[in-house]
C-alpha cells in the first residue's frame, strides 16, 4: 500500500512539473501594446519604453510606423531591427519592408527613433521583438489587421 501511494505522489509531482516546464508553450497570448498620449502624437506600444505612431490596421502594401525609444541613452544611432512570430507559431520574420538603418535621438526623452514600413503575412496576433545594436531591447505583442 505505502508503494501504491509513493508512486501516486511522485507521478502527480511529475505531471504537475512538466505543466509548469511547458508553461511558455500554455501561454495565452494578449494584445499588451495599448495606445498612450505623447506631445509627438497618440502612439502604441509599452510607454516609457517604445511607442509607435501608426496603425494597427495594416493595408496590402504595409503602414507606416514612426519607432520611439525611450530609457537608454546609448542607443543613439544605433543599429536596430524587429523580429516577429505569430501567435502558434515559431518561425520569426522581419515585419519591416522598409526602415532607417539607425536611430536617431529626438529632443532629450526620446533617445531614439526611426521610420519604417511594416507588412505581416496575416492578421492574428503578433510578437515583436526589438533588438538594437545585436541586442535584446524589449518586446510587444501587437493584434495587426493584415488586409
Amino acid at each position: 500500500m505505502k508503494k501504491t501511494v509513493s508512486f501516486i505522489t511522485i507521478f502527480i509531482l511529475s505531471l504537475l512539473l512538466l505543466a509548469c516546464s511547458n508553461d511558455s508553450i500554455m501561454e495565452e497570448w494578449s494584445d499588451n501594446s495599448p495606445f498612450f498620449k505623447h506631445e509627438l502624437g497618440e502612439m502604441f506600444g509599452k510607454e516609457g519604453s517604445i511607442g509607435i505612431i501608426g496603425m494597427k490596421d495594416i493595408t496590402e502594401n504595409g503602414q507606416k510606423w514612426m519607432w520611439h525609444f525611450w530609457g537608454n541613452p546609448d542607443i543613439a544611432y544605433k543599429d536596430w531591427e524587429v523580429q516577429a512570430r505569430q501567435e502558434g507559431d515559431e518561425e520569426f520574420i522581419s515585419p519591416l519592408i522598409f526602415n532607417d538603418d539607425s536611430l536617431e535621438p529626438r529632443g532629450e526623452e526620446i533617445n531614439g527613433h526611426a521610420r519604417s514600413t511594416v507588412l505581416f503575412p496575416s492578421s492574428g496576433l503578433w510578437e515583436l521583438n526589438v533588438y538594437i545594436d545585436g541586442e535584446f531591447f524589449d518586446q510587444l505583442t501587437v493584434d495587426v489587421d493584415q488586409e
